[in-house]
């Protein structure tokens, strides 16, 4: 059954979202404004090229932020033109319709993509975490180990990070799919739906984990594994747009780069930076980064995870297809190659 929420709460919660992400927006391009009226760098002569790039604001695409907010892009002759969206799913279905060029994702979202057969490529991972991800449940419905999680209702979203973690939990613990509820949410209705208990527990992620730690306090428990799940966010495009747009790439990335090395220095301004993108308060920004490593880089973590994951969506009998793709044929090599041959990780 699907958790009794109701139209008006549904409402509200979608209407505090979209104007979460209408102030993410607006102060977003008042950062922008206000950091370019300051800048004394040198500017490209010719006009920039215009890039679309869909955002997930979360803090794990705090690269690609930093890059838009410190006004990067431009530097490398690139205006790019933010659309936000509130996880990666949602910003690659941007890329897919024609309606973005770029999209922040992670490696979930993008599997169930290339197993559909869609013609993508990532670019260049910008993060990974093996502690963004874990299940939390209210001690009030008797569960206090893993696997009192057999016969419960768990509030997921399904087709992406979540959903396989859940799966990779749960399974580690001895229970299969098939012995508890699975209740596909949106992340932003998550924490009603706990809080109300309308379910009594939920794969999340940050910063809805940490919110949902937040307000259940005591009452709640958060069960961890940091070695069933590697999270990796990447910035994907079509491989049709990479062909036609090397040079954009190599822009893009000599961007992130100099955002990479910025964070790096600057901690305490990169989480200011990624709070006002997101919306997200700034302490639960600066609590959850240091379990993120944010870097540029092509590694083969990522193709562990993308093999391991289709094996899962396989067996599931998500897919008619019954066979791994070569996940090499979905990495644009060339463009970090050709600006930081050395963070290329990939075994070819």
């Amino acid at each position: 059954m699907e958790p009794k929420i109701t139209h008006v709460n549904k409402a509200r919660c979608i209407q505090h979202h979209l104007l979460r992400l209408s102030r993410a927006a607006a102060a977003l391009l008042t950062c922008v404004c206000l950091i370019a009226c300051n800048r004394s760098d040198h500017k490209p002569a010719d006009p920039p090229e215009k890039i679309r790039i869909a955002y997930a604001t979360l803090p794990e695409t705090a690269l690609a932020q930093i890059a838009q907010a410190r006004g990067y892009y431009r530097d490398e002759g690139l205006e790019a033109i933010p659309r936000l969206h509130s996880f990666g799913k949602l910003a690659l279905r941007d890329v897919l319709d024609g309606k973005a060029d770029l999209a922040t994702v992670a490696e979930t979202p993008l599997m169930f993509a290339i197993m559909n057969g869609e013609k993508i490529a990532v670019i260049a991972s910008i993060q990974c975490s093996r502690k963004n991800h874990a299940i939390i449940a209210r001690r009030d419905k008797g569960i206090l180990r893993p696997e009192d999680l057999k016969g419960r209702k768990i509030a997921t979203t399904m087709g992406i990070t979540s959903e396989y973690f859940l799966d990779a939990f749960i399974a580690m613990q001895g229970i299969v799919r098939k012995e508890l509820e699975a209740v596909n949410l949106k992340p932003e209705e998550y924490q009603e739906a706990i809080v109300n208990g309308h379910v009594d527990a939920v794969s999340a992620f940050y910063p809805y984990l940490k919110q949902i730690q937040n307000k259940l306090g005591v009452n709640g428990i958060t069960f961890y594994d940091e070695e069933v799940y590697i999270e990796t966010f990447s910035v994907v495009a079509t491989q049709e747009f990479i062909r036609q747009n090397p040079g954009k790439i190599r822009k893009l990335l000599r961007a992130l780069l100099r955002a990479e090395e910025f964070a790096r220095g600057n901690p305490a301004e990169a989480h200011t930076i990624v709070a006002v993108f997101s919306g997200i308060d700034k302490g639960i920004v600066s609590e959850i980064w240091a379990d993120n490593r944010f870097a540029v880089s092509l590694d083969q973590s990522l193709i562990l995870g993308l093999e391991d994951e289709s094996r899962w969506a396989i067996k599931g009998g998500l897919f008619k297809a019954k066979v791994v793709p070569n996940y090499l044929d979905f990495i644009y090599f060339e463009g970090l190659k050709s600006v930081k041959p050395e963070a290329v990780r990939i075994l070819r």
